[in-house]
């Protein structure tokens, strides 16, 4: 069932309820982050009880919420298939050369999709946050997007003073986060198939600070419900691993972007950095 068909259940329904419309209202606005949802985070969001969201659930045709998530979206769509599972060996057997051909065929097809599909508004309002000199900047990234976590951090701290790395270790996450205050700014980078720890850090960022900026690759997200702003890139590749080439394109163009706009502070970050890479002799001269 989709969007058009639930709402086609709902238009036959009668005396809806002030309670009713809160409802409808929630599941219009995060109908695609549902396969990630709970009943306890739905009923606490809207501010009814598990009781409650039953009873609607069944004027709408379903025995409860979770036979209405199972109708909603297709399994296949969040089902956390493993690299392995989806890869096919006897469809990649070529010459080595003809291989790399085709992922640069891949990436550069990622690359191009990916920014057709760019909603301006949405880049804009990302960039406005991460370039806000007033917020401190908080960046995390699991497993493979640990990496381009890293790498925006890196370079940022070149342009923005106040900003932090976070650590995947969710037992390290409580040292990091103790000087976060309300008013931040998470940036979370996370591909399918999803961080449980990133996953709970926007939540409660969303909860407890500020705006969460979101790059991921599956429009079907547990982030969507929570993120101030959700920007996508393409991941399709037809070996073992999916790609995180427009990913990391996408993180390459929004720390230059920063660069742009920081003005003289960016002189002044970067006349530190070269006097410390002097001072412990990083590169070979």
């Amino acid at each position: 069932m989709n969007k058009t068909e639930f709402f086609q259940r709902v238009a036959q329904l009668d005396n809806l309820t002030a309670t009713d419309r809160r409802v409808i209202d929630y599941l219009d606005k995060h109908f695609l982050s549902l396969p990630y949802s709970k009943v306890v985070d739905i009923c606490k969001e809207i501010n009814i009880a598990k009781s409650t969201l039953g009873r609607f659930m069944i004027k709408i045709g379903f025995n409860g919420f979770q036979d209405f998530k199972k109708a909603t979206i297709k399994p296949e769509l969040y089902r956390n298939i493993s690299p392995i599972e989806r890869f096919n060996k006897e469809n990649n057997l070529q010459s080595g050369m003809a291989y790399v051909q085709r992922h640069f065929s891949d990436v550069t097809d990622n690359i191009t999709d990916t920014l057709d599909k760019m909603n301006a508004q949405d880049l804009e309002k990302a960039i406005a946050l991460l370039c806000d000199p007033e917020k401190r900047l908080y960046v995390i990234g699991s497993a493979s997007a640990n990496a381009l976590a890293e790498y925006f951090y890196l370079l940022g701290r070149y342009i923005k003073k106040d900003i932090v790395l976070l650590d995947a270790n969710i037992g390290n996450l409580p040292h990091k986060l103790v000087d976060s205050r309300r008013g931040d700014v998470l940036l979370a980078i996370s591909y399918f198939r999803f961080s449980s720890v990133t996953t709970r850090l926007v939540r409660w960022f969303h909860q407890h600070r500020g705006d969460t900026v979101v790059i991921t690759d599956r429009e079907v997200n547990p982030f969507s419900h929570f993120a101030s702003v959700v920007l996508l890139t393409e991941s399709r590749h037809k070996g073992l691993f999916n790609s995180r080439s427009a990913g990391f394109v996408l993180i390459e163009a929004l720390v230059n972007y920063m660069g742009e706009v920081t003005g003289k502070e960016l002189g002044d970050n970067f006349q530190v950095m070269e006097s410390l890479f002097e001072e412990f002799n990083v590169f070979n001269k």
